[in-house]
């Protein structure tokens, strides 16, 4: 993984930043930017750039924290003559541009294959694809699902507009990338009520491209819908991934 100081020097390049921080966790790594005066790029959005650079130097689930410093203006009234005004004050506006990421996943049992679509690396028969991160931009109507098999990163993009289905499009996008040889379309995505935890369940279908082959259906829990739907349909995947990957 790359140093937290290379990663640093390549966010304080963007335009704006004024510092970094860090903050590592036991399941996350928590990256906070702090941005001078609003920088007028909308083709270059920093929480984007900032998103994606992060995604791509660290391995671990991650999240991005923008702070914007604005100046509030000293309330304008009259004021004694030998009164002096006050500098405006610097107040942090806090921009969460990541989906909170999910509480890491138990491994499964060795001799059997393992459900969970986030283990990393050979489980039971064949490799398994990990879930690195989903992330939503609704400012430009993208979003990104992030993949790792055996050190190889890809990503899957689709319209964050799509919503439970744009999640399910993207994971499919990045699984393509990985060599996969099969191609199953998103049927339909469904959020299930789950008074268990605080994280949401969602159901998946995807339908194959083999005239009267059975659908594949997954289900998983995620801190987010579209982080859900990501892994349930790694869930679905599972078992063809095994043998194709």
């Amino acid at each position: 993984m790359t140093s937290l100081d290379d990663l640093e020097l390549e966010l304080r390049k963007l335009p704006g930043v004024k510092a970094a921080g860090f903050d590592e966790r036991e399941d996350m790594l928590l990256v906070q930017l702090h941005l001078g005066e609003k920088i007028d790029a909308p083709e270059h959005p920093v929480p984007i750039d900032a998103s994606r650079i992060v995604a791509r130097h660290i391995e671990q689930r991650t999240a991005v924290e923008i702070v914007r410093w604005r100046a509030i203006p000293t309330p304008v009234g009259p004021a004694p003559a030998d009164a002096t005004p006050a500098p405006p004050v610097a107040a942090p506006d806090v921009d969460l541009t990541a989906p909170p990421p999910a509480p890491a996943p138990a491994p499964a049992p060795a001799p059997a294959p393992a459900t969970d679509t986030s283990a990393a690396g050979e489980a039971g028969e064949g490799r398994r694809a990990r879930l690195l991160a989903v992330l939503a931009f609704p400012d430009t109507d993208e979003l990104e699902v992030h993949l790792i098999l055996d050190g190889r990163r890809t990503i899957g993009r689709s319209s964050s507009s799509n919503g439970l289905l744009g999640a399910v499009e993207a994971t499919l996008g990045a699984v393509r990338e990985l060599g996969s040889s099969f191609e199953p379309t998103a049927l339909w995505a469904r959020e299930l009520e789950s008074d268990e935890d605080e994280r949401t369940v969602v159901a998946v279908a995807l339908g194959s491209v083999v005239a009267d082959a059975p659908n594949d259906y997954g289900i998983a829990a995620g801190a987010s819908a579209i982080d859900a739907a990501a892994r349930s349909t790694l869930d679905a995947l599972n078992r063809r991934l095994a043998r194709v990957l």
